[in-house]
């Protein structure tokens, strides 16, 4: 739908709103609100009228979609590690962004949030992952207790702001002795203790092998699923309401503005 119709369908609706209130405080004998909900009508009217004579239309303006009508090409290994990080950050965005569930063997939870996984094979069920290491040269805790127990559980969180707060105390520097968990607000599930009850959903897996990447101080690590952890009976054909990463920092809810589905890479049926 055009986005003035939806605005001005949207104004239209909160006239009805008024209207009734002004109608059930006369009927209460609340006579002194109304002038309030009276200049509010006529105030909201007037903002449709300029919506439709075209006065407002500069509000509506998309701005221009960049194209590759004029490109530059640029050789991604003449800048530094931070600038190459964020034009690729930048451009294959947003990303999943997965809260991941660990313990080691002395019984310690690590939580920490990852971007790079990506599920690479439906059968089997395989998502891999890559991992880095710290200026002491040490690779995430995710990793070294993936080595230890072989398990993990990745979650996926609500787009709120408190899950936002969530992702970003579990990247806090602590030592191995200490736990995420005790950072943050959540609340481990009665039954399995590593899954996080305020998530939206969960994917279980278990470390399969370790790849050395060509030239690169991160491993990528391969990892079976072998369960989900959901509390619906439905495919979430459409996607799930949860948080990505945009670009290098920027945490926002999954787009959902629209969508249209795909499928012709199934081929044709004989």
């Amino acid at each position: 739908m055009d986005r003035k119709a939806v605005v001005a369908d949207f104004l239209r609706k909160c006239i009805d709103y008024a209207n009734d209130s002004i109608t059930r405080k006369r009927e209460r004998g609340e006579n002194e609100l109304i002038p309030a909900w009276q200049t509010y009508i006529e105030f909201t009217q007037h903002a449709i009228d300029e919506i439709h004579t075209g006065k407002l239309d500069a509000w509506f303006e998309r701005k221009s979609r960049p194209n590759l009508s004029s490109p530059k090409r640029i050789d991604i290994m003449e800048m530094d590690h931070k600038e190459r990080s964020a034009w690729l950050a930048g451009i294959v965005s947003p990303r999943p962004l997965i809260l991941a569930s660990t313990i080691d063997e002395n019984g310690i939870k690590n939580l920490a949030p990852l971007t790079s996984v990506m599920g690479v094979s439906n059968t089997p069920p395989l998502f891999i992952a890559s991992f880095s290491r710290n200026k002491h040269k040490q690779y995430r805790g995710t990793l070294l207790n993936m080595r230890q127990t072989g398990k993990a559980i990745l979650h996926v969180m609500p787009s709120t702001l408190q899950a936002v707060d969530w992702i970003d105390m579990a990247g806090s520097p602590i030592s191995t002795e200490e736990s995420e968990w005790d950072l943050i607000d959540v609340t481990p599930n009665d039954d399995e203790d590593m899954l996080i009850q305020q998530a939206i959903a969960a994917i279980e897996v278990e470390l399969v092998e370790e790849k050395e990447l060509p030239n690169a101080v991160a491993r990528l690590a391969v990892m079976k699923v072998t369960h989900i952890w959901t509390s619906s009976d439905n495919i979430p054909e459409t996607g799930l309401d949860v948080l990505t990463q945009h670009g290098m920092d920027n945490i926002m809810a999954a787009p959902n503005g629209w969508s249209k589905k795909v499928d012709k890479h199934y081929g044709t049926k004989d």
